[in-house]
């Protein structure tokens, strides 16, 4: 049997995988790696808008007293309902007896789950028999959280809050 026995210096040189190769491989795989993530960082942090709820650690450490506001606005036994007529939020306002409630200041704060770009607080007109309404025709589309509150009168006191989810139609 005759063989061929070949020895390193014949083998081809060309296509052949050195160190270098597999460190600018590595390198590229990272250098891309580390743009790609760059770009996604800088889309985080441009768009997003910050804390949501304004001095959130203090409401933390207040949180008693919200539980006593709450048990309160309980004891009341008033109940809400709201919802968009045509172009206007209109909110009710009963007693625990169904009677309508009229004579409070109610004001509504809007805000998009989204943005804050177009969140607001707005003072609800009065209508008759314990209906408040606000015409919501220059907000954009969309869905909308609401927050009523209803105060005090004779002071700046919250006596009641109501959440409630709007859709705003063109």
């Amino acid at each position: 049997m005759t063989g061929q026995i070949m020895s390193a210096e014949q083998v081809p040189s060309k296509g052949k995988l050195t160190g270098w190769h597999v460190l600018l491989i590595m390198l590229g795989f990272f250098g891309v790696m580390f743009a790609v993530n760059g770009v996604f960082l800088y889309h985080a942090i441009t768009s997003f808008p910050g804390e949501d709820v304004k001095k959130s650690y203090l409401q933390g450490l207040d949180y008693n007293h919200t539980l006593e506001a709450k048990a309160a606005q309980d004891q009341l036994g008033w109940s809400a309902a709201a919802g968009m007529v045509g172009s206007d939020l209109v909110f009710d306002l009963t007693d625990a007896d169904g009677n309508p409630l009229e004579g409070y200041q109610v004001t509504s704060e809007l805000r998009r789950a989204a943005s804050t770009a177009h969140d607001q607080i707005v003072e609800m007109e009065p209508l008759q028999s314990g209906s408040y309404a606000v015409n919501l025709s220059d907000l954009p589309a969309g869905r909308w959280d609401v927050q009523f509150q209803v105060i005090d009168p004779a002071g700046d006191d919250i006596l009641f809050r109501a959440d409630k989810r709007i859709v705003i139609t063109p």
